[in-house]
């Protein structure tokens, strides 16, 4: 039992200490600052690319409220121009994509389950 118990914090320490990330001076000084500011935004928009990252930023970093975007899917329905990647395989190159860009705009990166299934003309094709 107790080389279960040392096993357990052991992996409670770990975790706590690799979700942890080294912050530059700038960083922990915008950090103090925001100690002082009350607010929170949430940007919804219905696929990965509707986003305003500028817009984003500014909340963030000049604002400094907390700033989130959702995309309602992950954009497995769209195309992709540059590659070859098609279905879930664009969802998670756009996944990735967003999940850098709110760690260069200061954001929060949020999805829902809603499945993209890409561009349709007619009502029953939606539906099939």
């Amino acid at each position: 039992m107790k080389k279960i118990s040392l096993l357990l914090i052991s992996l409670i320490s770990f975790s706590v200490f690799a979700q942890t990330k080294q912050m530059n001076t700038g960083e922990i000084l915008q950090a103090i600052k925001r100690l002082n500011v009350v607010g929170n935004v949430l940007y919804v928009a219905a696929h990965p690319d509707d986003e305003n990252t500028l817009f984003i930023t500014w909340l963030s970093k000049e604002k400094m409220v907390r700033a989130g975007y959702i995309a309602m899917t992950r954009g497995d329905g769209g195309q992709n121009l540059v590659g070859s990647e098609q279905g879930e395989y664009v969802g998670l190159l756009r996944t990735h994509e967003l999940l850098g860009a709110r760690s260069i705009d200061g954001g929060e990166q949020y999805f829902t389950r809603a499945n993209d299934f890409g561009f349709t003309k007619t009502t029953d094709e939606a539906l099939a």
